[in-house]
């Protein structure tokens, strides 16, 4: 793992332009960070942070890795949360002057059994699951990823590990593109060959396969392919090093890799950055579609979607209607282990517009839903037991109105939803500009923008877009 530390991190300073002494220095500090040399660490963090300032990380360096705990998430986004994906796994990183002095992997289940106490959870995870409290394994159901990571490191501590510093978040997307460099990886002690084309198969298979309370079969397996995969960077070539450094900083920059550090100060530099996965509507017009898969199965194996985006602007007003229609190429309704896992998709979509915007309706396949009453939310959200699915909720925020509601796509169908509202267009007189973000484990999805009968954009959106529209 040390050389691998270090050729990667290499890599991203030559991805980063850093070279010559400034080079130097930089790999002298990886190499006492693997190494946990504080003595090395110390020695060249003065000279690196001098000549290399403005880069990500450089300037608060000692703060980074001072006595810090770190946890990395290890979802799989063919279960569709909004940060990602449902998080099967994490690893914790522990550093100490500089050192990396633990890095240990351990699976979800461990701490979210051992929470005390009761949790209410939202309301469309109780109706999806109905089991009365909220724990772990869904905490990360915040659209914005400094919230939801605050609360995930919340749950965790509770389940009992220690104070926890920062969270990142990674897709199995990313373990797969990371195969996809190295090639075929041999587990010897489950005889098992893992490629990026059946990492997550054979993941199922010894997760579920057979499963029961306080199995560790799925923790055992991963934790033999992690170490496996590391084995195997050992010898890895200094070409493929700048491949993985392009990788995890394309990644980042897509926002499929999402930071989250609760040090304000530290947090200020991952939002300049850009890799807080925050809601961030600072553009003009905003659109962003997030989708959570609560069907406990792993449809968005199989899921594609296209987003229709009509403008009118005219009076001083915005008039905009989004459609946005599924696919679900899943073959059958519900998992068949263990070779498939998906099935129907059972999806709370939440569609996130300027705080400004008066909804007007919500459609589904064609049937108006209701707007939320008093009413409907009396009852504690534990004791809910049917999905609502005629109903559409808001919540606002600060910069941001959020409107929440059921779709449910059935295997091999198709299946649209609607909504209209309207904006303040006074600012949008001359120019129309609008930011499209892409949520973290899609990779990409279907957009046309019409502005007044015209269509401005067509194509695939694979990461956030600023989009400007003259008017003529």
């Amino acid at each position: 793992m040390k050389k691998v530390i270090i050729l990667i991190g290499a890599g991203m300073l030559m991805l980063l332009g850093v070279g010559g002494s400034c080079g130097v220095s930089g790999v002298k500090i990886l190499k006492g960070m693997a190494e946990n040399r504080p003595g090395e660490f110390g020695r060249w963090q003065g000279v690196f942070r001098w000549c290399a300032r403005g880069l990500p990380f450089v300037d608060n360096l000692p703060e980074w890795v001072g006595d810090k705990t770190y946890i990395v998430l290890l979802q799989n986004n063919t279960e569709l949360r909004p940060t990602g994906g449902f998080m099967g796994s994490y690893i914790r990183a522990r550093f100490k002057d500089g050192g990396l002095v633990d890095w240990t992997a351990q699976d979800i289940y461990e701490p979210d059994g051992k929470l005390a106490g009761h949790v209410e959870p939202p309301y469309p995870v109780q109706e999806a699951f109905r089991q009365g409290w909220w724990r772990l394994r869904d905490s990360n159901w915040d659209p914005d990823f400094a919230s939801a990571a605050a609360t995930v490191a919340w749950f965790l501590e509770q389940g009992g590990e220690e104070k926890i510093d920062g969270v990142m978040a990674i897709n199995l997307e990313l373990v797969n593109s990371i195969l996809k460099i190295l090639g075929p990886v041999e587990v010897v002690t489950y005889g098992e060959t893992v490629t990026d084309k059946n990492l997550y198969n054979l993941a199922q298979s010894y997760a579920e396969v057979d499963w029961k309370p306080g199995s560790t079969q799925k923790r055992d397996f991963l934790g033999a392919v992690g170490t496996a995969v590391w084995e195997r960077m050992k010898n890895i070539r200094p070409g493929q090093a700048v491949k993985l450094a392009g990788l995890v900083k394309a990644q980042l920059d897509k926002k499929q890799i999402l930071v989250w550090i609760g040090e304000e100060k530290l947090q200020a530099e991952i939002r300049e950055w850009g890799w807080d996965g925050g809601l961030g509507n600072y553009y003009g017009d905003y659109l962003y579609i997030v989708e959570t898969n609560l069907g406990a199965n792993k449809a968005n194996c199989c899921i594609n979607r296209e987003l229709r985006h009509e403008v009118e602007i005219g009076d001083g007003e915005l008039r905009e209607r989004i459609e946005v229609e599924w696919q679900n190429d899943n073959p059958f309704e519900n998992p068949r282990p263990p070779y498939f896992w998906g099935g129907d998709y059972i999806d709370y979509v939440r569609v996130v517009v300027p705080r400004e915007a008066r909804v007007v309706s919500v459609s589904v396949s064609g049937e108006k839903l209701r707007p939320q009453t008093q009413g409907d939310f009396a009852r504690p959200s534990s004791l809910r037991q049917e999905r609502s699915e005629e109903v559409w909720v808001e919540e606002e925020r600060e910069r941001v109105r959020i409107i929440g509601f059921w779709v449910v796509v059935p295997a091999r169908e198709r299946v649209a939803a609607e909504v209209k509202y309207e904006l303040p267009g006074d600012e949008f007189a001359d120019m129309y500009r609008v930011l499209v973000k892409r949520q973290p484990g899609i990779e990409k999805f279907a957009y046309r923008l019409t502005v007044n009968g015209i269509v401005r954009r067509e194509g695939e959106v694979m990461k956030d877009e600023r989009i400007e529209a003259g008017m003529e």
